[in-house]
């Protein structure tokens, strides 16, 4: 490897390690979090069934919310399940 090359490779590589400790920090703290909010719908039947659809960090609260408010409903109107988000 030439000296120019070596120049131009090791900013780079420096980059792609940080970017992927970046991201496995990243990773590591949604893991500690992980199950904050839940999605949880009761399936009718005998007896009937609660089903944990999705648990995730508090993060992602907005977004179930958001889920839940249109395929819960639906859910509800097809299926008759009952969701909620705790």
């Amino acid at each position: 490897m030439t000296r120019h090359a070596k120049r131009t490779a090791a900013p780079i590589a420096v980059a792609v390690i940080l970017a992927l400790a970046l991201t496995l920090a990243l990773a590591a703290q949604a893991v500690g979090t992980t199950g904050a909010v839940k999605w949880i719908c009761v399936v009718p039947g005998n007896p009937p069934e609660t089903v944990t659809f999705v648990s995730a960090p508090e993060a992602a609260r907005h977004g179930i919310e958001q889920a839940n408010s249109k395929a819960g409903a639906v859910f509800n109107t097809q299926f008759g399940e009952v969701c909620h988000v705790e």
